[in-house]
């Protein structure tokens, strides 16, 4: 109904969230990006509308749901540039990775379900995500691409060292952790609070200052969460404390199960893992995952358009 051009100037609008983005991206004028959304909507018969800082659609999708599909398709079969995204806190550390034939969003997602919805809805290719995290769910396919150990950690200063091996898990539970994003890891934050963590700690809720309701505790004495890839986004003088953390993390790829077994699917996941090997280097806490990987147990076939 629209040729693949207008469509994925429409897409990239919806998906980077502003005509200069999509354009800068596309190396396009913004007009004609303006032009593209202004026709999309007026043929699917649909409207964008601004939500916080994304945009949805209000209207009957149906038709532009199977527009985009077979534009997708297009994409994957004829070697067209196919579309990634990622969460915040994995971009950095797969930004040295070239992807020549895939296109990077804004890589800034702070929860899990605007990606997930540009995934099924065919307007991204591929998602980087975190687990325990990844979605699970029909129509998605999960490729584990590694995992380790979370890490609790403090600055080298902090009491908590001074106890040793004789460290237990309530000694840390006194102690403040630095606040995470709301929703940021919603299937870890719920194991990881259900530990009894909290941004407080126990010697606040116990009163040790009693004369303010908004008690708090230097700065120096707050724990963070890490892994041994993301231990190096702290500064120099924090590491980790000797407390086993019982929450596995670690990276999965996520794709529509209909490229599962694509070619491009297996290639980007070889590239990823290399990349990961070479990242990862003689750390033994790091597994990265053989073979496929696979998460999901579903079949996967191209669709036959």
């Amino acid at each position: 109904m629209v040729d693949p051009d207008t469509l994925c100037l429409f897409d990239h609008f919806q998906w980077l969230r502003t005509g200069q983005r999509a354009a800068e991206k596309l190396i396009r004028h913004q007009s004609t990006i303006s032009r593209a959304a202004t026709k999309c909507q007026h043929i699917f018969d649909v409207q964008l509308v601004k939500d916080s800082a994304e945009w949805s659609l209000d209207g009957n999708t149906d038709l532009l749901d199977a527009e985009r599909q077979v534009h997708q398709y297009w994409r994957w079969q004829k070697g067209r540039p196919l579309r990634i995204d990622c969460q915040h806190w994995v971009r950095d550390f797969y930004a040295s990775l070239p992807l020549e034939d895939w296109t990077t969003g804004n890589l800034n997602y702070l929860e899990y379900e605007r990606p997930k919805y540009l995934l099924k809805s065919c307007v991204i290719d591929a998602w980087l995500c975190s687990l325990p995290d990844a979605p699970v769910e029909p129509g998605l396919h999960v490729f584990e691409l590694c995992s380790m150990p979370t890490l609790l950690v403090a600055k080298r200063t902090h009491p908590l060292f001074a106890l040793g091996d004789s460290l237990t898990l309530d000694d840390a539970l006194r102690f403040p952790v630095l606040p995470l994003p709301e929703l940021a890891f919603p299937v870890f934050q719920k194991r990881f609070y259900g530990m009894g963590f909290s941004h407080r700690g126990s010697l606040v809720r116990e009163g040790v200052s009693k004369d303010s309701a908004h008690a708090s505790l230097p700065e120096d004495l707050y724990l963070g969460v890490a892994s041994p890839l993301t231990l190096g986004a702290y500064e120099s003088d924090w590491e980790p404390l000797p407390l086993i953390i019982p929450i596995i993390v670690g990276d999965a790829l996520v794709v529509r199960s209909d490229y599962a077994t694509h070619p491009r699917t297996r290639d980007l996941l070889s590239r990823l893992r290399s990349h990961l090997v070479a990242k990862a280097g003689t750390n033994k806490d790091v597994t990265i995952a053989g073979g496929l990987g696979e998460r999901a147990a579903e079949p996967s076939i191209c669709p036959i358009l």
